[in-house]
């Protein structure tokens, strides 16, 4: 999944200072929330290896990495929420 295509799905960026994290650089990460469910991406650390992709917050074993995936749940849960 391309980062675009995350931002284009309307996720707003989180920003992680080297500092904070206690990580060697600033990186970031993606959310989204949708009723009471959060979605967040992995870290752009992380992407550089390994691609962007998506879990439930709190469900880390429920991974998407495919864009149309992500679409079906994100659409899936906005017709489900109140």
């Amino acid at each position: 999944m391309k980062e675009q295509e995350i931002k284009d799905l309307g996720f707003e960026m989180q920003n992680e200072t080297a500092e904070n994290s206690g990580a060697d650089t600033d990186w970031h990460y993606y959310t989204i929330d949708i009723g009471d469910i959060c979605l967040i991406t992995n870290g752009s650390d992380e992407a550089v290896k390994d691609g962007w992709e998506v879990s439930i917050f709190n469900a880390p074993s429920c991974v998407f990495k495919a864009t149309e995936d992500l679409e079906d749940l994100i659409k899936i849960i906005q017709n489900n929420s109140k």
